[in-house]
């Protein structure tokens, strides 16, 4: 007698058993690192609309006095309060830049205000461990005010 040999066919999937953890165990690297940039580059989003808003109402402070010595303190003192107000995290505080400072009637106030921003709590391969982020704003000072220097 002739023995007969049947061939049975495998049901789908059996061949690909343990793909899925193996593709797992590849992206999910990939996509924490992914994740990682995005809060990155969203903290220096935040940060920097924070400092968009303490410069415009610092050159405005500083428009508003009659002295460069009181115009710079104006600025850097509500630079500071301002981001404190925001809750925004500054690594050494912010630095008030003056770049242009003619507090004659219709003069313009130009500040740059600076903050080092943290990313190695990040730790991401490729990720600076920190970075400067600056904002500038312009303020005119009044036409009509009296006195200035």
């Amino acid at each position: 007698m002739k023995t007969q040999i049947r061939w049975r066919r495998r049901p789908k999937g059996i061949a690909e058993r343990g793909s899925s953890v193996v593709g797992l165990v590849i992206l999910t690297p990939i996509m924490a690192t992914l994740l990682c940039f995005v809060v990155a580059a969203g903290r220096l989003g935040v940060i920097e609309s924070k400092l968009t808003s303490a410069a415009r109402s610092a050159a405005r402070a500083a428009s508003q006095t009659q002295s460069v010595s009181n115009a710079q303190a104006a600025a850097s003192t509500t630079a500071k309060a301002t981001l404190e107000h925001l809750n925004a995290s500054c690594h050494g505080g912010p630095q008030v830049r003056v770049l242009e400072l003619d507090l004659r009637p219709g003069g313009k106030v130009h500040l740059q205000v600076s903050c080092v921003v943290r990313l190695s709590d990040l730790a991401v391969p490729g990720l600076p461990g920190s970075r400067m982020v600056s904002a500038e704003s312009i303020s005119v000072v009044d036409r009509f005010r009296s006195g200035g220097s």
